[in-house]
């Protein structure tokens, strides 16, 4: 709960403003109608805004616009940063859930950057760390980024990964078989890591499956799970985690969604 009621003139101004950005060009009687208000007060509100600089009266006279200067609200907005406020509760409850630590990670340049992880709770220790980039196409996190972009964004991305040096980008191993592992992806909602990505960083000692975070078409993130391999056969324990690994992934883009 909040230590002190909310300022009702504030939160009513953002609701006029919000109403003007979202319906302009309206005027003040169906501003006070959508927004709940007496029309006196909603004028007063307009006039606050004008004077403020954030909303305009058109020509006409009886109808009102937002500003640019309404963009200047949304220069402090990180989408990481929301995209973690909302995951991290989330994922803690799907480890809870499923007895297994997630990665989550968003593609950053030409890797994925893991943005959040549980992998070191509760006493079981994987290798990692908050902030690592690992490769895209070498990660199921990655592969999940790279089937979600459309066709030009995938060619641009696949150009300059061509061009890498680094070690997960040019083995040609990976480059083998691309295009069968990106429709696969597409068509199953999944991705695992490749193994000899597993083997060179874990020693084989884990798998991973990865699902996308899709937010009005467009993949914004990646969430994984890894699991021991010598917990038991891979199919029975996906069969466990792959739905609630994908209702998380669902949620977290549902309310990303919402706020957009």
């Amino acid at each position: 709960m909040p230590s002190f009621e909310p300022v009702r003139a504030i939160t009513r101004g953002l609701t006029v403003l919000r109403l003007v950005s979202e319906q302009s060009p309206i005027t003040a009687t169906d501003l006070a109608r959508a927004a709940k208000l007496p029309q006196p007060t909603v004028v007063r509100i307009l006039e606050t805004l004008i004077e403020a600089g954030y909303v305009y009266r058109r020509t006409d006279g009886v109808t009102f616009g937002v500003t640019a200067r309404t963009k200047l609200l949304s220069n402090g907005y990180d989408g990481t940063s929301r995209l973690l406020q909302l995951a991290e509760p989330l994922i803690e409850n799907l480890r809870a859930e499923i007895g297994w630590p997630s990665n989550l990670a968003t593609l950053e340049d030409d890797a994925m950057v893991i943005v959040y992880t549980n992998r070191n709770a509760k006493g079981l220790s994987i290798p990692g760390r908050l902030g690592a980039r690992i490769p895209l196409l070498a990660t199921g996190v990655g592969i999940m980024q790279l089937a979600g972009l459309a066709p030009d964004a995938l060619q641009a991305q696949l150009e300059r990964l061509r061009q890498s040096k680094e070690i997960w980008d040019a083995s040609p191993e990976l480059w083998e078989g691309l295009e069968e592992r990106l429709a696969t992806a597409r068509q199953n909602g999944y991705a695992f890591a490749h193994e000899r990505y597993l083997d060179a960083v874990y020693q084989s000692q884990i798998w991973a499956v990865a699902v996308p975070i899709i937010v009005d078409g467009q993949t914004v993130a990646a969430l994984s799970s890894l699991v021991l391999r010598g917990a038991g056969p891979r199919q029975r324990l996906l069969d466990g985690i792959l739905p609630a690994l994908r209702r998380t992934s669902a949620t977290i883009a549902s309310q990303l969604a919402a706020e957009a």
